[in-house]
């Protein structure tokens, strides 16, 4: 006969039986956490993953994206300045410039000739163009710059012209229209009182061009002969004929004298009253031109100015 288990009752308030203690695996607990955070992540990152894998199984070639302001370099002809092109000297020469054509080159007695024809339909007067001429030797350093101005060309016509060289050992040249703008800064030292004077010499003759805040307002042109040179006669006869005319335009005052055996001819001209386009010569400037528009031009004209 099975033994029968005592059952002992306690007097007291109800308390909870536990019937059964269950223990909790702690590896259980990782695993779940383990792949609640991988559902996690697949959910924040599933954008980027999707991307990868196209990518991934549709390469294509991506063009890098260049912040702007960082050089890359790769930078176009535009932000470079461009190459002057430059032509070997020689007797076959021949330049073409829309409907300028520059051809029969020669160099003689320290001189250099060549032809400027005219293709096009209108008249070409050079001295509103600002083409340049410029020279370099075997070096290819340039030894002369000239600017070509005081010729006009009719429609469909030909030309020749000639200039002094400074240099005769040339063996090639460029031509190129050069803008006012792309003229290199000159600035003359000025006094205490703000004023300057711009100087270019040439042969004969003294240009003063008088500045204020670099611009010229006046200018003095002054040519001296002595009495004993070989074109003395021929000059005096020649200054007295331009003074004459010269006093007729208003603004300019001109004179020739003669002192202790020198011929002097000399020409005021103020900017502030004459009048724009009445003084025809290579050395007039309206007011307010900068000193390195005449620094540059007379300079290339065969002036040398300081």
């Amino acid at each position: 006969m099975a033994k029968k288990k005592k059952v002992v009752i306690v007097d007291e308030e109800l308390t909870p039986t536990v019937l059964k203690t269950i223990k909790e695996k702690k590896g259980s607990v990782i695993w779940l956490i383990f792949i609640f955070a991988i559902f996690v992540a697949a959910v924040i990152y599933l954008p980027d993953i999707s991307v990868y894998l196209e990518d991934y199984l549709n390469p294509t070639t991506s063009v890098p994206n260049t912040p702007s302001g960082i050089d890359d370099g790769n930078d176009t002809d535009e932000d470079e300045g461009e190459e002057v092109v430059k032509y070997d000297l020689t007797a076959e020469l021949q330049i073409t410039d829309g409907d300028i054509v520059l051809s029969n080159f020669a160099i003689a007695n320290n001189q250099l000739t060549f032809s400027i024809t005219n293709n096009g339909s209108e008249m070409l007067d050079f001295g509103e163009l600002n083409y340049f001429l410029e020279l370099y030797n075997s070096n290819v350093m340039l030894v002369q710059r000239i600017m070509v101005s005081d010729t006009t060309v009719a429609s469909g016509a030909t030309t020749n012209v000639t200039y002094d060289l400074t240099n005769a050992n040339i063996s090639s040249l460029s031509f190129e229209q050069i803008t006012e703008d792309g003229y290199p800064a000159h600035t003359v030292t000025p006094d205490e009182n703000g004023n300057a004077t711009l100087t270019c010499v040439k042969d004969y003759e003294t240009v003063n061009y008088l500045l204020t805040n670099n611009e010229v307002y006046a200018i003095e042109d002054i040519f001296r002969v002595n009495a004993t040179d070989e074109n003395y006669s021929t000059l005096y006869s020649s200054y007295q004929a331009l003074s004459t005319t010269y006093n007729t335009i208003g603004g300019i005052t001109s004179t020739v004298s003669v002192e202790n055996n020198v011929l002097t001819f000399r020409t005021d001209i103020n900017l502030s009253t004459v009048s724009e386009g009445t003084f025809n010569n290579i050395i007039y400037y309206p007011r307010n031109t900068d000193a390195k528009v005449m620094n540059f031009e007379l300079e290339a004209n065969g002036y040398t100015c300081n």
